[in-house]
């Protein structure tokens, strides 16, 4: 029984986290349809714009395909989104790699240490109330830039590095080796642990909440830049009614992005940190249940 629900959590993870953000992918892409009758879109437009003329070929396509096949539409749509479900969580991991070896290793570190010059500078005294006041006032827009300018999450809460410490101890002392100092390291023995001893956690829904925000990070990301190439290629064939909304159209990506960029990290930090959790829990079970 446990086997089945099991197998069972895996295929719901799998919608989740592939079949999902690769359905929301293909819509998106197919989506500017809604904003252009393609029927009535001049065939000299057509040839020149090769946005265009793939979305009037794929239009009449599926019109084709749903009216005289539903059935099979269906079917291909599905394995469809699967296929590109792996294709968006790969570059998404991808993605978030190359920035992370951008900004947070790179670009960041001198405009933190702009910042802090300046900021010693104009604040000699960092106790001062006048600093206090402006630090608070401050403290929220620092956040915003960070959450926006950093692509690389904690793998736990700054508050339990303690624990970490106490897990590497308790580890090396039974062990008799110097178990890695890495996040990962620790993340993968407390799998293992977790699963050969039945200790109830949360890590892999938070992985599957983490896998499925950082790819609709990249869908949407993808979407901003997708709809800004659109408007300036097909602006004069959109409707009137998309043009009154178009700023909407073009912000609420942008919007869901940030949202999706936010999640992305949060879950990830959520997921080592319930590791290490688990895996303290494991290694000091004895002691908690002798109190």
């Amino acid at each position: 029984m446990n086997d089945f629900f099991s197998k069972l959590e895996n295929f719901l993870f799998d919608i989740l986290g592939l079949i999902l953000p690769g359905a929301i992918f293909l819509l998106i892409l197919l989506s500017p349809c809604l904003f252009v009758d393609m029927a009535n879109v001049p065939p000299g437009a057509v040839d020149k714009s090769v946005i265009l003329s793939a979305l009037k070929t794929i239009s009449n396509i599926l019109k084709i395909y749903w009216t005289s096949y539903p059935k099979s539409a269906l079917t291909i749509s599905t394995i469809l989104a699967y296929l590109m479900g792996h294709t968006v969580k790969v570059f998404s991991r991808l993605k978030y790699e190359f920035l992370a070896a951008i900004f947070d290793e790179g670009l960041n570190k001198p405009v933190v240490r702009v910042y802090a010059g300046l900021r010693n500078r104009i604040f000699r005294q960092s106790s001062s109330k006048a600093y206090l006041q402006l630090r608070e006032l401050f403290k929220p827009f620092r956040t915003l830039i960070e959450y926006i300018f950093t692509f690389s999450p904690p793998h736990h809460f700054k508050n339990d590095a303690v624990l970490k410490q106490n897990c590497l101890d308790k580890l090396n002392t039974r062990l008799s080796i110097d178990y890695p100092d890495d996040d990962r390291s620790i993340t993968k023995i407390s799998g293992v642990i977790s699963n050969q001893e039945n200790i109830k956690t949360l890590g892999p829904f938070f992985l599957a909440k983490y896998n499925l925000y950082r790819s609709l990070s990249l869908i949407f990301l993808f979407t901003t830049l997708y709809y800004i190439y659109f408007f300036k290629v097909a602006g004069i064939f959109i409707a009137p009614a998309s043009h009154e909304i178009s700023t909407l159209i073009l912000v609420s990506p942008a919007i869901l992005w940030f949202t999706f960029h936010v999640k992305f990290k949060r879950y990830w930090t959520l997921y080592g940190d319930e590791r290490l959790m688990s895996l303290f829990y494991f290694l000091n079970k004895k002691k908690l249940n002798e109190s």
